[in-house]
């Protein structure tokens, strides 16, 4: 992608039938208004560095950089655009964490057409009031949700608690004493609703919170 003109939405997502679907939605939805679409973070970043656009929707399942680590990525790159992660589940953790980690919606990939056409319209043309959520019923109320708070170290240890290291070696990476690793493994806990290593690092993988090489 070689082109500095004005995006105003990239849609970041590899399913080809689904993608193609989604792109001629909203080519109708927002008529006059340009688009573009990668398979990957990793492919959309030379454009997302020069040219940031509008409006990036973002799929949680991608090959390479997923989930929340994607998420995070591609806010830190485009702190204006208005982020709205697309996911096949409507897992309440999984949106809270998305929220947490800088979405503005959340849309469920079983949600009506029209649906996901009028969230996009609205954060294209400014009216879009976060935090929303579309799930495959409809719009569903995100203040029931409750709340995935993990600090950026928190995502590092849960990432290395996924690679099967231990407190000692995840303390020695990332320069930090064990106590201290302790201390963010049991607010891990706390905040994922589960008692040990194993079902944390189930329940991160199963939600799209950590990187598909974990």
């Amino acid at each position: 992608m070689t082109t500095t003109a004005q995006v105003d939405v990239v849609v970041i997502e590899d399913h080809p039938l689904y993608v193609e679907a989604l792109l001629t939605l909203l080519s109708v939805a927002l008529s006059g208004r340009r688009l573009e679409r990668f398979r990957d973070v990793e492919s959309a970043e030379p454009l997302l560095r020069v040219c940031p656009p509008t409006v990036i929707l973002l799929d949680l399942m991608l090959p390479g950089l997923r989930g929340t680590d994607a998420l995070r990525r591609v806010r830190q790159q485009c702190p204006s655009a208005i982020m709205v992660t697309i996911s096949g589940a409507d897992d309440p953790v999984q949106v809270s964490a998305c929220f947490a980690a800088g979405a503005q919606a959340f849309v469920s990939k079983g949600a009506r057409p029209q649906d996901i056409a009028s969230v996009v319209r609205s954060a294209v043309e400014g009216r879009l009031v976060p935090p929303v959520w579309i799930g495959s019923s409809g719009a569903l109320d995100p203040r029931g949700l409750g709340q995935v708070q993990l600090t950026d170290r928190q995502m590092e240890v849960l990432q290395l608690m996924c690679h099967g290291h231990s407190n000692k070696h995840i303390s020695g990476v990332l320069g930090i004493t064990e106590q201290t690793t302790k201390a963010h493994v049991s607010a891990i806990f706390r905040e994922l609703g589960v008692f040990n290593r194993t079902q944390a690092v189930l329940v991160a993988k199963r939600r799209g919170m950590v990187s598909p090489d974990a």
